[in-house]
């Protein structure tokens, strides 16, 4: 053996030595056994890549867990051996950790990619597909500003990658302008009215001048042009019509041809992640009334919009995480006319981004009126920033409880007869399901899903 194969294999025990240990002691193990693994062997993500026949990236700011999670259960349901992250860790520790605890040869990999860290993971990785969803503003005091990323990843791919991109967004469709093969798709109509949010991108990156938009379906995501010619990329893939009743029922064309599919979790940025899965798997050839109905059958577990059942009540976990994501959270509970509580949790810890000045873009006046909300809880590291958010909201006081304890945030929030939506920042999510759970422990069948 030599010393490249010795050092893989040592690593990769060790890591898996770490794991096991980790999962008795019940600790979090979604990236430490891979960060054991990368410091004993620093090219261990170039050697697993040549054990994956197929490698597909997901990156962008919003969406890739839910992308990265519908790509890889399709792939699985085709009786396809799959490798992914799907706990959402998604630096370079964390797709190590999903090697180490499930190594072999695999037929696909899917591996969603933080934005920040996408140049050094693809250049380990040597993807053959990478689908991009979108760029919004995210932890500022990380990624600096959107340009900032989006050229480091513009400028890092290669040629011989195929790319599958989101044609609605200005950020995505710079992408056309490379050689590689290309595939788009968007939503070709309005899908739901109301009070535009806050844009992203409203300027041409080709001419600088203010983009025309025919609408939007969310933040800067729509239909826009510019005078210069800069506009969306033809689609390869689109929505033409999505109603929303209890589900989704999603009507997208390719080719002239339609198919029909539902989805079970609301919200418009799902109608993306469905749009973006559909997509590249129809780029690998898979059939298309088989995508629909493996999307249609899918359920998710990791807090976007997961549904616990407690004391008869719905309790829904959704992650928020900037601007954009959390205004089209705050809309499905908007939409939602039953009596409701809410929890909102801010911290600030690494992994959530120190600068927490971006809830001063969430439109949380929004929700001031709400007359079905009947209390909003508020906690985390930074649950007093959420207090002062909230009154400069104009939202009713009287209605705001400030808890700084998470357990205690949760006990009293879940205590209500109502609907709770409880909404954390990444650092407190899982801690907010592992509290769920215990709360509902006694039965596994006590949980369900938004359907």
């Amino acid at each position: 053996m030599n010393l490249r194969r010795f050092r893989f294999y040592t690593a990769l025990y060790a890591g898996k030595l770490v794991y096991y240990l980790m999962k008795i002691l019940n600790l979090d193990a979604t990236t430490f056994p891979g960060k054991v693994a990368l410091n004993i062997y620093p090219d261990f993500l170039k050697e697993i890549s040549s054990k994956i026949k197929t490698r597909i990236l997901v990156t962008g700011t919003n969406g890739k867990t839910t992308t990265n999670n519908l790509i890889n259960y399709v792939i699985k349901r085709k009786g396809y051996r799959v490798i992914g992250n799907l706990e959402g860790a998604n630096l370079k520790s964390g797709i190590a950790t999903s090697y180490v605890k499930n190594s072999g040869i695999f037929d696909f990999a899917t591996f969603e990619v933080d934005e920040g860290i996408f140049p050094y993971v693809y250049e380990d990785l040597s993807p053959h597909y990478v689908v991009i969803t979108n760029f919004f503003r995210d932890q500022l005091d990380r990624y600096g500003e959107i340009d900032i990323t989006v050229n480091k990843i513009l400028n890092c791919l290669k040629e011989n990658t195929i790319l599958v991109l989101n044609a609605d967004d200005p950020f995505v469709a710079r992408f056309s302008k490379l050689p590689n093969k290309k595939f788009f798709f968007g939503i070709g109509t309005k899908i739901r009215e109301g009070v535009e949010e806050i844009k992203e991108s409203i300027y041409c990156p080709i001419c600088g001048r203010k983009l025309n938009y025919d609408f939007f379906n969310y933040s800067q995501l729509g239909k826009y042009s510019c005078k210069c010619g800069f506009k969306n990329p033809d689609y390869d893939f689109y929505i033409s019509s999505a109603i929303f009743n209890k589900e989704w029922n999603i009507e997208i064309f390719e080719k002239g041809e339609k198919y029909n599919l539902t989805f079970k979790y609301p919200g418009v940025y799902n109608l993306y992640n469905v749009l973006s899965t559909y997509s590249l798997l129809r780029v690998l050839n898979f059939d298309p009334l088989e995508i629909s109905k493996f999307i249609s059958e899918f359920e998710f577990r990791l807090g976007r919009l997961e549904k616990f059942i407690y004391k008869g009540f719905e309790r829904i976990l959704v992650l928020v995480k900037n601007p954009a994501g959390y205004n089209q959270v705050l809309d499905t509970i908007k939409d939602d006319k039953e009596n409701k509580v809410l929890l909102l949790i801010l911290n600030d810890n690494i992994a959530d981004g120190r600068d927490v000045s971006w809830i001063w873009d969430v439109d949380f006046e929004k929700i001031k009126d709400l007359g079905e909300i009947q209390k909003i809880v508020v906690s985390g590291t930074r649950g007093e920033d959420l207090l002062v958010r909230l009154k400069y909201a104009e939202v009713p006081l009287e209605k705001v409880h400030l808890e700084r304890d998470l357990k205690k945030a949760i006990d009293y929030s879940i205590s209500f007869p109502y609907k709770t939506y409880i909404l954390p920042t990444y650092t407190a999510l899982f801690r907010s399901r592992k509290i769920l759970m215990r709360k509902v422990k006694n039965g596994v069948k006590d949980i369900s899903y938004v359907s």
